[in-house]
């Protein structure tokens, strides 16, 4: 018995041996809210946040492939985002600060050039983030799940053991909440509440390494 699993356990080798470890730099953009006002005695109005900062870290195992062209991987990551912008109130600015960071779980499809080292990649995540809102004296949190789309590409630099990589992707949420409108200013904890929903990253350019194995 033992000798009959033993071609088994070689074979499945490769397949458990093919790792993806990437570190990816993103340029988290916030959504805007040109949209959202309060009418009455104030009108509420808010600047773009300005492009963010993070982090994504993720691990990838190859599921299976087809041929040295097509290779579709499984994978886990966590990232944090975070951008600063700035709440305008009649004629007072307040400095705001939008953070979402989390864990997520994803697929991802790699088609290569042949003899070039170059892929194209497409894939969905699934992130699971907490949600944070902050501004001057008041502040907003909840948990967001959002699957996001991810179109990027590679470059493998040449090595024997190892294959490092440098990888560049576009990325934006499937679905997302959008601006909202109220119609009293009379009671800020319900517009950042609504905030809480309405204000999300909406893209993200990301710049990253990463190594297979």
């Amino acid at each position: 018995m033992r000798l009959a699993v033993l071609p088994i356990c070689l074979a499945a080798l490769p397949l458990c041996a093919q790792w993806d470890l990437r570190l990816e730099l993103p340029r988290a953009s916030g959504q805007n809210l040109p949209q959202t006002l309060i009418s009455g005695s104030v009108q509420l109005a808010s600047k773009e946040f300005d492009t963010g900062k993070g982090y994504i870290a993720s691990v990838n195992r190859r599921l299976f492939q087809v041929g040295p062209l097509l290779k579709l991987e499984a994978g886990l990551e966590y990232s944090q985002f975070s951008a600063d912008g700035s709440l305008a109130l009649n004629t007072v600015s307040q400095a705001t600060k939008l953070k979402q960071q989390g864990a997520g779980v994803g697929l991802n499809a790699q088609i290569w050039v042949p003899f070039v080292g170059i892929a194209g990649e497409i894939g969905l995540i699934q992130r699971f983030q907490r949600y944070t809102f902050d501004t001057t004296g008041a502040s907003n949190a909840q948990n967001l799940s959002r699957t996001w789309l991810r179109v990027g590409t590679r470059w493998r630099i040449p090595s024997v053991v190892v294959h490092p990589y440098l990888a560049a992707s576009y990325q934006q949420p499937v679905s997302r909440d959008r601006p909202v409108k109220l119609s009293s200013a009379s009671d800020l904890a319900t517009y950042f509440t609504a905030q809480g929903s309405g204000q999300e990253f909406e893209r993200l350019w990301t710049f990253g390494v990463g190594v297979a194995f």
